[in-house]
């Protein structure tokens, strides 16, 4: 408080500028010597005093603070031993770049009356591990010290630093003149010069086999957007430090993986096969990811804030020094349009051989759980934007390894100082800065103790994190260090406490883990129940025997082809097709009135997190923000449905009749807010978003009718005399929970398709809709949650991840899994179904035969149909026309017609109604079409229309002299792409669609009956159209696949088939006599 009015306390004024400064917590121990500035701390209104039980934690907690905002963290201890306390964390702030600053108190300078007791000379000891460290000897330099100290503490290169605030000081009345506070302007970080730009650029365009390798540095800016869209433009593979991990989403289909050690890994296989590795936010105090020789052909270029510190492993070629962001935009503008001849096949081949050595070790009920299980249960536990927070122990190798980060910040390691103790505190504030996310602790044994008393600050806070222990008895790292340097067994096994009662004495709840199928469900248990809570898994290390460098040395001998040995039998270069990304794109700019969805679980909605970002696929602005469920959510959703299941069987059939005409009308009533919903979220022309609309009106409204036609079938079974006077009655039942899965290019109408009759049928399910196109499955919910007669639990539409999506296929309480996509998804998890049943509705690459025409005006109708069938939502459509088969005789003249009117197809907004065209489902599928049409005709193909792309847009594209190997013939285009070729006979014409792994739907035009029964009997199809393209579906037909095009059918009728068992009563002598 103020001395008077014209001066004010020394404590207040450096509070003040704390404030100033945008500091919202301090962490800390006070002591004697703080007591002014604790009394100015109580009297503040912006500030949090945390008290700690050890100055260590506070320090690691303001460190965390600082790594996950950029803005330095604070942390007060008393002098002496209290400020001695802060050392380990200071260094932690220092080599691991995280902005913190710590106060420490003093006795008084001007005089003492306790000679040298407590003191150390903290300001020097300080120097070694900080940015700046002053002792502050007048009041009137505060504001001017505090501001210089934080500017300091935040710029590049971040770190800690350290003021000291002597006692008599601190309570100095200080002129009102000296305690103004100081403008903070956050300066613009420099950018690199034009030189380094430009070289940097032609050796990149230079080089054949470039590879992008992320460090530190890019995860603690915001640069992931920039360096996101450089590796989709450019198509870049890249790699990461252990502290960069997550700063581009790791499922990217170009991720290679992480150097979780420094050589030696399939990732050291690419990084030594590269000729170029562009090293972005590399800084040396972090373990090597690899080591640079002199003999290396490689060259390596340093981009970060700083210049490189030189050492015998890390001597860059070239230095490009100014903001990450900007320099990675820059290389990316002035590349994009160059085009450079990359050859990336062994990056392929040496990512899939890596991912399939990921997977050594995740399934199987080995107990103590082994590193890998361990590591999987935790990814699939975690929701994208979840934080892991670990302490130091031998797991974070298997962590940096196998657990792939979404975002970044999300997962927390040390990997510079590589403390222990620091698991806890930063689990602590990672949960206090962002208290919407949900956060685990992961430590060792050793490294829980170091600040195990924490767990009594974490339960005052009340805070909401789960602390997980992985027990070996041991210091597990050291021993593993301690064999494969062939040492003896010798004084690194550890005598624990009982964690349980441990965790419990301090109020938190304890767990042990008894069984490797225990885990998953604990540790959902505790991350969505309130409360701290200590699980303690018990763990086997003896699997990290294969990353012993020279045992994994000697596996990838054996198991890696080197690059002289892939290139003897490689595909050829240019056949070499793209990858295109399954994950989101950078992040997006918002909308201006991005509305929220919630999920339904247990058929009520649920808004836990808006962790799922929906862009509007023409404008690419985040328009929904729509709750993701995890994988407990998921288990949630099915248990209601189990317990749902026999109030659902028992509902009759006009109650199930209702269910569905309320939709009907709901749907109605609703009509252009759901056709506008598809037109944003699909991308999906406003024409189309309307008749996919009507047809989902079609579909319950069928579904309604035969709600009330569940007809039994009855026999008589005296066929024999043995059998005499046996009748039987046949009656289906509903079969149970159904898992569904819905794909993203009819979002209302295939996830119908799956819906009502399950309603209609009075089957509970769950269905998970694409998480690109998920908005038309949640206004599904919303009405249904309004709905008559339907039990509490009858449906739950979970939006989640594909990582988190495994129990739709896997779990043996759904009796049906239904599921609409992609082959290469499919059929492996039909493999995985178990005994359930299964349809699947894939895809295909569907044929159309021209064979005869009763008037020349004939050709005007036929080719008005196929264009609509080719090009309608931009070909996204499994029956699209792919293939055009054109009698020879009229081949020219049906090709003029359908290159004039391709022509003339509107491109652009899908909200317009004159748009035909409207964006693909992402811009790396338009790439992939691109590719593929320029493939082709690098083939010999002739581009007769169509060939560009525009982002996401591309134009309606015919070709012809097309190569049947070439792949917009023999896979899946699924885009604005039509292949057009003649031929003589019609058998041949059959024969040639029937030359295909898929069969979905065919087309012919044909008025000859005899040729439309061939066609009928000869076609390997799931459906023949005769008259009409094979783009028509009736919602009452039955319709599938056979061969790669999937398994069983759907309709209505067809499908409530597969969603009852069938039952038979037999009875003998009923009703022969009433005697």
């Amino acid at each position: 408080m103020s001395k008077s009015s014209d001066t004010m306390k020394a404590s207040d004024v450096f509070v003040k500028a704390l404030e100033n400064e945008g500091i919202q917590y301090i962490f800390g121990v006070p002591g004697e010597e703080n007591l002014d500035f604790v009394e100015s701390m109580r009297t503040a209104h912006r500030i949090k005093l945390i008290v700690t039980r050890h100055e260590q934690a506070a320090g690691f907690m303001a460190a965390t603070v600082g790594r996950l905002t950029g803005k330095a963290g604070a942390c007060i201890s008393t002098l002496g031993p209290g400020a001695t306390n802060f050392s380990t964390a200071a260094a932690y702030a220092h080599l691991g770049a995280f902005p913190m600053l710590m106060i420490t108190g003093q006795k008084p300078i001007l005089k003492s009356k306790q000679a040298s007791f407590q003191i150390v000379d903290i300001v020097d000891s300080m120097r070694p591990i900080t940015k700046y460290t002053k002792q502050i000897v007048n009041g009137g330099l505060i504001a001017s010290t505090v501001r210089e100290a934080i500017r300091r503490s935040e710029e590049e290169r971040p770190g800690g630093v350290h003021l000291e605030l002597p006692e008599d000081i601190a309570e100095m009345a200080v002129p009102m003149e000296d305690a103004h506070l100081y403008h903070i302007d956050r300066v613009r970080r420099p950018i690199a010069e034009e030189k380094a730009i430009r070289k940097c650029m032609e050796m990149v365009k230079a080089s054949k086999h470039p590879l992008l390798l992320i460090g530190a540095g890019a995860n603690r800016k915001i640069t992931s957007t920039m360096l996101r869209q450089f590796v989709d433009d450019l198509h870049v593979p890249f790699c990461n430090t252990q502290m960069g991990k997550g700063v581009i989403d790791e499922r990217h289909p170009l991720f290679l993986g992480t150097c979780a050690i420094s050589s030696s890994d399939y990732v050291h296989a690419a990084l030594d096969h590269a000729d170029l590795v562009l090293v972005v936010g590399h800084d040396i105090v972090e373990k090597p990811p690899f080591f640079m020789r002199f003999t290396d052909h490689r060259k390596v270029i340093h981009i970060n804030y700083f210049t490189a510190q030189v050492d015998q492993v890390y001597f860059p070629h070239l230095e490009v020094v100014g903001d990450i962001g900007n320099t990675i935009w820059q290389l990316k503008e002035q590349l994009k349009d160059a085009k450079p001849a990359w050859d990336l096949r062994y990056f392929e081949y040496v990512k899939t051989q890596f991912d399939e050595n990921l997977k050594i070790g995740i399934h199987g009920d080995s107990f103590p759980l082994s590193p890998p299980q361990f590591v999987t249960g935790i990814r699939n536990a975690m929701p994208e934007d979840g934080i892991i927070c670990l302490d130091n122990g031998l797991y974070k190798v298997w962590f940096a390894r196998n657990y792939l980060a979404y975002k970044p910040n999300t997962i927390l390691l040390d990997n510079a100082l590589a403390t222990m103790g620091a698991g806890l505190p930063s689990a602590m504030a990672a949960k206090i800065v962002h208290p919407e996310r949900t956060v685990i602790a992961i430590c060792g044994d050793g490294g829980f103790m170091m600040n195990s008393q924490e767990l009594a600050t974490a339960v005052m806070l009340g805070l909401n994190i789960t602390v997980v222990i992985l027990n070996d008895n041991a210091y597990g790292m050291i021993k593993w260090k301690q064999t494969g340097g062939g040492f003896k067994d010798f004084g690194l096994d550890l005598d624990n406490p009982d964690f349980i009662k441990y965790a419990e004495a301090y109020g938190a709840k304890g767990y042990r883990v008894a069984d490797a199928a225990q885990f998953p469900s604990l540790l959902q248990h505790t991350i969505t129940t309130p409360g701290v809570h200590l699980i303690d898994v018990p763990i086997d290390y003896a699997m990290s025997d294969m990353l012993q460098v020279p045992k994994l040395k000697s596996y990838l001998a054996e198991t890696l082809k080197s690059p002289e040995e892939y290139f003897k039998d490689a595909p050829p270069l240019e056949v070499s097709a793209p990858v295109s990304s399954p994950v989101p794109p950078a992040e997006a700019e918002e909308s201006p009135d991005v509305k929220v969805y919630p999920f339904y679980l247990g058929s009520k909605p649920e808004q836990p997190n808006s962790n799922l970002l929906v862009t509007d696929k023409y404008s690419g602005k985040i328009a929904y923000k729509v709750a993701m469920a995890n994988s407990a959510d998921i288990d949630r959703g099915i248990e209601a449905a189990v317990s749902a299941q026999e109030a659902m069987a028992k509902m009759p059939s006009w109650q199930k009749k209702e269910v569905l005409e309320h939709c009907v009308e709901q749907f109605k009533a609703r009509f252009d807010e759901l056709a506008m919903a598809l037109c944003i979220e699909a991308g999906k022309p406003i024409k189309d978003a309307r008749g996919e609309v009507t047809r989902l009106i079609d579909t319950f409204t069928i579904a309604a009718e035969e709600a009330t036609r569940m007809y039994g079938e009855y026999a008589p079974m005296d066929i024999t005399a043995r059998t005499h006077g046996f009748k039987s009655i046949v009656k289906g039942f509903p079969i149970g929970p159904i898992s569904m899965i819905s794909p993203f290019n009819f979002p209302l109408n295939l996830a119908a398709h799956k819906v009502a009759p399950a309603l209609a049928v009075g089957c509970p399910f769950v269905l998970k809709p694409a998480s690109r196109t998920p908005i038309g499955a949640l206004i599904i919910g919303e009405v249904l949650a309004d709905a008559p007669h339907l039990p509490v639990g009858a449906f739950s539409i979970l939006p989640c991840s594909r990582d988190g999506a495994e129990l739709f296929t896997v779990d043996e309480r759904f009796k049906v899994l239904s599921f609409t996509g992609s082959p290469s998804v499919g059929w492996p998890m039909k493999a995985k179904a178990g005994k359930k049943r299964v349809v699947l509705e894939l895809g295909g690459n569907a044929a159309c035969i021209v064979e005869d025409i009763k008037s020349p005006g004939d050709i005007d109708g036929i080719v008005s149909k196929i264009i609509h069938g080719a090009f309608y939502q931009s070909g996204q459509s499994c029956i699209s026309v792919q293939r055009l088969l054109v009698r020879q005789d009229l081949y020219d003249d049906v090709k003029a017609k359908l290159v004039e009117a391709a022509g003339g197809l509107t491109k652009g907004d899908p909200k317009d109604p004159e748009v035909f065209i409207g964006p693909l489902i992402a811009e790396s599928e338009a790439i992939r079409i691109e590719k593929w049409v320029k493939e082709a005709a690098d083939m010999g193909a002739t581009v007769l229309c169509g060939g560009t792309r525009d982002g996401a847009l591309y134009d309606a594209t015919i070709l012809e002299g097309v190569k049947p190997e070439s792949s917009v013939v023999s896979d899946e285009a699924f885009g604005p792409v039509l292949v057009m070729e003649k031929y003589t006979r019609f058998q041949d014409a059959i024969a040639s669609v029937n030359n295909s792994v898929f069969g979905l739907q065919a087309g012919v035009f044909t008025h000859d009956m005899d040729k439309a029964f061939y066609a009928f009997e000869n076609l390997e199809v799931g459906g023949v159209v005769i008259g009409h393209v094979p783009s028509i579906r009736v919602d009452s037909q039955a319709y599938g696949g056979v061969k790669d095009s999937g398994f069983g059918r759907e309709g209505i009728r067809y499908a409530m088939k597969d969603m009852v068992e069938e039952r038979v009563m037999m009875m003998v002598n009923v009703g022969s006599s009433l005697e």
